[in-house]
């Protein structure tokens, strides 16, 4: 069976990101015998109808990553997006369309219903889309939305499409590897729990390790990033894939997306051993009062010792922050701006405001304080912000705080081209130690 797979993210704020759901499905579906191409509309969009019109495909799969920006000060919508290929597929060829992705997996049967889609794999769609395929190609009748976890669990590497590649290492100098699915952590606001699971479940390291060697002797990419929802995950089991890639010596630089923890020299240097450029660290607010407020499990002294811990042994890091989340007042804004303002060494994104999705506890707590308009379905952005403080009045004092922070970003798309350049800059490196 032909099937077409398309990435259909056009966003390029902060920089591109490249399609790795895409390509798990597409090497699953190869497994089984099927003819799969790859389609970015990103890099390769105009070539859509040609694309339809030369592989003839019998079966269109739409990976949707974002249903918005997440930015309550500079909100985008894109699932008129996807409805615009939807429609464009349409009038070129009778296949049936699905959908998958992470935003899509959110809120499935409201984007599913919006997009016009025949249909749908909520979650990890290895084996899902096994069956829908099989369904289609034989006429049998599928459910229009299929759940992940009605089916065999599957955690698969990725067929990565050169030209789709060649672009990205063009922009970014960047290959994704996801090494973990799940999160076991409780944060208010946080979906990967609902996608993912609660447990963490990490691929074979040797697998991992065999494929980034792959990936570096056919591409030469300055940097991987493993994109897992958090790396260092609390059984350790991130250790074990570093110490695998110490073990074989396989030179390359890596980063990856942190949440702050006591991490000891040791550890540290492991992560020097195996190659790491750069961390992200996901500190997520900037005082006590309202990391508690996001049922994190750690302060923020807890984020100045992470940072404190990297900078020692030569990291670079950054760190991510959300403000007005609940227990945010005009004290702890002021207390968030002054402990940001001495992490100097410390590149600081915040963002203002928490994108609510459904199932998560930030809901519940919009809902009970009214914050959510009845009726609303989330599927249009709907943003949590603290009652303390009004929204005005918090731009203001985070616009006035950060004024002449140097180090510290905001609002987050006010300084987009530095956001993209800093990414470029974490993947140039021309030696093992970044000199």
């Amino acid at each position: 069976m032909r099937i077409l797979l398309i990435s259909n993210n056009l966003s390029t704020d902060p920089y591109p990101v490249f399609p790795l759901g895409p390509g798990v499905i597409a090497r699953v579906l190869r497994q089984e015998q099927h003819e799969v191409k790859q389609l970015d509309l990103l890099s390769a969009g105009a070539a859509l109808a040609k694309t339809i019109a030369d592989f003839d495909p019998q079966l269109i799969g739409i990976s949707i990553r974002n249903i918005d920006n997440v930015n309550s000060l500079n909100p985008c919508f894109f699932l008129d997006d996807v409805v615009h290929t939807v429609k464009l597929i349409r009038n070129a060829t009778q296949a049936k369309i699905f959908l998958g992705g992470a935003g899509f997996s959110l809120m499935p049967e409201a984007v599913l219903d919006y997009t016009g889609a025949d249909y749908g794999i909520a979650g990890a769609g290895e084996s899902a889309v096994i069956a829908l395929a099989r369904a289609v190609e034989s006429g049998n009748p599928i459910e229009r939305l299929l759940h992940a976890k009605d089916f065999p669990a599957v955690f698969s590497g990725a067929d990565y499409d050169d030209d789709i590649a060649g672009y990205y290492l063009r922009e970014t100098g960047i290959l994704p590897v996801q090494t973990k699915r799940g999160c076991p952590h409780h944060c208010v606001y946080c979906s990967y729990p609902l996608l993912e699971g609660k447990c963490c479940r990490q691929r074979s390291c040797d697998e991992i390790v065999d494929e980034m060697i792959f990936l570096r002797d056919k591409f030469h990419p300055a940097m991987f990033y493993f994109t897992d929802s958090i790396f260092n995950d609390p059984g350790g089991s991130y250790l074990e894939l570093l110490e695998t890639m110490a073990a074989r010596e396989i030179s390359v630089f890596w980063s990856a997306f942190f949440t702050p923890a006591d991490f000891d020299r040791a550890s540290i240097a492991l992560m020097r051993r195996s190659g790491i450029k750069t961390a992200e660290l996901g500190a997520d607010a900037m005082t006590d009062a309202t990391l508690a407020g996001l049922g994190k499990d750690y302060n923020f002294a807890t984020v100045e010792k992470s940072c404190a811990a990297f900078l020692q042994q030569g990291v670079q890091v950054s760190c991510s922050y959300i403000a007005g989340g609940p227990n945010e007042t005009e004290t702890t804004l002021l207390e968030g701006i002054a402990n940001i303002s001495r992490l100097e060494q410390v590149p600081a994104f915040i963002f203002m405001g928490i994108r609510i999705l459904p199932g998560t506890p930030i809901e519940a707590i919009a809902r009970r304080e009214g914050v959510i308009p009845d009726g609303h379905n989330l599927l249009y952005p709907a943003f949590y912000f603290s009652p303390a403080v009004p929204k005005e009045q918090m731009y203001d004092t985070l616009k006035n705080g950060f004024k002449n922070v140097k180090h510290a970003v905001f609002p987050p798309h006010a300084r987009s081209d530095q956001l993209r350049l800093y990414r470029k800059l974490q993947a140039a490196v021309t030696g093992k130690d970044g000199k």
